[in-house]
């Protein structure tokens, strides 16, 4: 929960000084940040990345050796309660919210998609580093959230929205935190 807060505390700075107090700058400040449904044709392009992200973080976790993985210290999304899978869920959330949300949106319309997104999902995995701290042998999980935060970034370029690609992330996590049980 605190991790979902630290995440949107951001975008909310963002909204609050884009919109200046005005309604339609207000609207337009959130459609900026990309906090919108989408079209279903969204959740399609969604679906279409699920199972490359599915099979990748399986892919990485089988490369992680067991006793990594049972390590106290390495929490790869594992639902081990109901309270761990909300805090996945809510985890995911914030991370759209500002890494695709408020970072991508602002750095693909300066610099371009290529850039902007290739920039964001660099820092997507800056959050993701502290696993090599606990042990080296976690770096297939930092790949993975290099591709899986570039995928979810070409997501929110393509439909203008970072909530399709929460949805996806979300997704992942859960299946993610069952495969690790």
């Amino acid at each position: 929960m605190v991790e979902f807060v630290i995440f949107c505390v951001p975008a909310v700075i963002y909204l609050i000084v884009q919109s200046r107090g005005s309604e339609r700058t207000f609207r337009s400040a959130f459609d900026r940040l990309g906090a919108k449904w989408g079209k279903p044709s969204d959740y399609g392009w969604a679906l279409a990345l699920l199972v490359p992200l599915l099979l990748t973080s399986w892919l990485a976790i089988a490369l992680i050796p067991a006793e990594v993985l049972g390590d106290p210290g390495v929490t790869i999304a594992r639902l081990t309660s109901f309270g761990a899978g909300v805090g996945v869920v809510l985890r995911a959330l914030g991370e759209e919210v500002l890494f695709r949300g408020l970072l991508g949106g602002v750095l693909m319309r300066r610099l371009g998609f290529f850039w902007g997104n290739l920039l964001q999902s660099a820092v997507f995995i800056i959050p993701h580093l502290a696993l090599l701290l606990i042990d080296l042998r976690t770096w297939p999980v930092i790949l993975v959230q290099f591709a899986a935060g570039w995928l979810l970034g070409w997501l929110r370029h393509k439909t203008g929205s970072f909530v399709p690609g929460a949805v996806v992330h979300i997704v992942t996590n859960v299946a993610a935190g069952l495969i690790t049980l």
